[in-house]
Parts: C-alpha cells; structure tokens; sequence
C-alpha cells in the first residue's frame, strides 16, 4: 500500500514516515517547509497545500492520505493564516483524493475541538472549540465529512491527540522544562487539574496501529492521550525528579500571575516578539484538559512507551540543547 503523509518535515510526520517506511508501506510525503524537524524521508517533495496544484506533481497511485499538515501555534499566526492552513488546505487534499479515487484519509485533528469543558471528555463530547485553532480543525472534520458523502466507498478516520511532545519539540512541554530548569520560585495555582498529553513515540505507533487494522467502518474518530492521566502536579515531580530540573517553591491565585505578565503581553503586542509569557499560555496553563481516549483501547491498542520514560527522555534532549 501507497501512503501519502502530508506535513511530512514536521514533528509527527517525519518519524511517521520513517516508522510506515519501516513496516512495509510506500510512502510519499509533502511539506511546505524543506527541512525537516526531525529526518527528512528522501520520498518527500516540496509544495504547499494551499495551491491548488501542489499535489499534481505526485503521479504514484495512492492508496491512503495520512493528513497531518497544519497550522499550530499560541503566537505569531493569525485567523486568516489558520483558516488557509488548517481548512483551504484539507479542501485541497480531498479534492486531490476526489480526482484519483482516493477512499481511505486519516485526518489529524485535535482535542481543541472539544474545547475547554471542566469535566472529562471522550469521544462522545459535544464539539465546542473556543479557540481560533480548534475552530480551524474541527471545520477540517467537516470537509473530510463531506468527502464522505461523495463515494460510498469513502472511509476516514479522525485522529484527535492533546498535547504532544518529544524531542526536537520547542512547544508546551519544552516551556514547562524550560520553567523547572531554571529554578522556578512560583507555581500557579495548586496543579491539581489534569493535563493530558501523548509522546510523540506513542502517537505515531497509535497511528501505525490504525493502518495496520484498517479503515473498516466509514467514520471513526479517535482521542490519542497517554496513560495514566496525570494532574499538572504530578507532571511536574516526574520532571523535577530528574538532575538539574526543580519545582517551585511557591503558589500564586491566576489572577495575580495575569496581573505580573500584564507588562509582557503589553510589550509582545508592541513589539510583535514572542517573550514567552503571556495570558494565554498562562491560562492553558491553569486549565484542566481532561481528555480520555479508553475508545483506541477498546479495540486491542496498547501504549508501547510509557510517560514516565518518555518524560526522562525529553528532559536529557533539552539539556542537552542547553550545552
């Protein structure tokens, strides 16, 4: 079987590449971006899927579209750019599997569709994104749902992971080291809220699992998180328990937090720069994303690495940047 795999130089796509590679599958990648975050896989061309004619330069019979190209960031990207990279994008891709009879996409979506609801939630939640980046997502859902309805052989699988990271990730987790390395004196809040996340080892193995099964129903929607389901506290000893990483030593209420960062984000807006703190982050930071994914499980999925290692892992890597 042919795959494409689309992002195929970011953080998930370029090890995807590899692990498919790696178990027997042909594989085509695109990316915008020439280089890769990870390894570049010699099977990926240059092009962005905006253009409408990004994908006719593949003239390989594809039998799937593994969809992980998207916009993600808390800074620097605005509504528009979500919009053309996360929505125009995905209407290309199907498009593309329209014209060369295509049936089979996975589509990488996100927990953000759910938004932020103060309980758990599986699958069965209601879709209730209240963010920029989640709405983008979830209206990627819709046109791979309307794809659906265009051949009755039509099958799509929707990937949702929470946060993910590993190493050569600079996001969220690579904040909250960057945080406890440098001896931090303040912690928001009590941490007692659950913070759900997937390595990125156990994403594209849950991933690699899917292809294996097969796309045997004609829509399935998935939560990739890891287990157990940890509380930002508990996340925050397994990191400072390895050498040279700490936790705080004292609790501050949000609003005050938001109160300190005020200079921050008036000077980030300013200026346009990045300064690390500002009041979005510190409310990701403060809220519970609780997110439960017991459905992959059901049905014969088991993690292979465990948070704990992965963790360490990622705490070597990042002193290591520090070098």
């Amino acid at each position: 079987m042919t795959i494409l795999v689309t992002g195929s130089n970011g953080f998930v796509g370029s090890e995807l590449m590899y692990l498919l590679a790696e178990n027997g599958y042909r594989v085509i990648g695109i990316d915008r971006d020439n280089k890769a975050i990870n390894r570049k896989h010699p099977n990926t061309i240059t092009g962005d899927l905006k253009s409408d004619e990004a994908l006719d330069a593949i003239d390989d019979k594809i039998d799937m579209i593994i969809h992980c190209a998207a916009a993600k960031s808390d800074f620097g990207i605005s509504t528009e750019e979500y919009f053309a990279d996360n929505v125009k994008a995905t209407e290309n891709v199907v498009k593309f599997a329209e014209s060369r009879g295509i049936h089979q996409i996975i589509y990488y979506s996100t927990v953000s569709v759910y938004g932020h609801q103060n309980h758990a939630m599986d699958e069965s939640a209601e879709l209730m994104s209240n963010t920029v980046y989640g709405d983008t997502k979830l209206e990627g859902e819709r046109v791979v749902e309307r794809w659906l309805t265009s051949d009755e052989a039509n099958k799509a699988i929707m990937l949702r992971p929470s946060v993910i990271y590993g190493e050569n990730n600079f996001a969220n987790m690579y904040n909250l080291l960057d945080t406890l390395y440098r001896r931090p004196l303040v912690m928001i809040g009590k941490g007692e809220h659950i913070k759900s996340m997937i390595a990125r080892k156990n994403l594209i193995d849950l991933n690699l699992f899917l292809v294996k099964r097969g796309l045997d129903t004609k829509l399935e929607a998935f939560n990739c998180i890891d287990k157990p389901y940890l509380t930002l506290k508990e996340l925050m000893t397994l990191v400072a328990e390895e050498d040279g990483f700490s936790m705080p030593k004292i609790s501050i209420p949000l609003w005050l937090a938001y109160l300190m960062a005020t200079p921050f984000e008036i000077l980030s807006k300013l200026t346009g720069k990045d300064l690390k703190v500002n009041w979005n982050r510190l409310k990701k930071f403060s809220t519970s994303t609780d997110y439960r994914a017991e459905k992959i499980r059901s049905i014969g999925y088991t993690q292979k690495f465990s948070t704990e290692d992965e963790i360490k892992a990622m705490c070597k890597w990042y002193k290591s940047t520090k070098r």
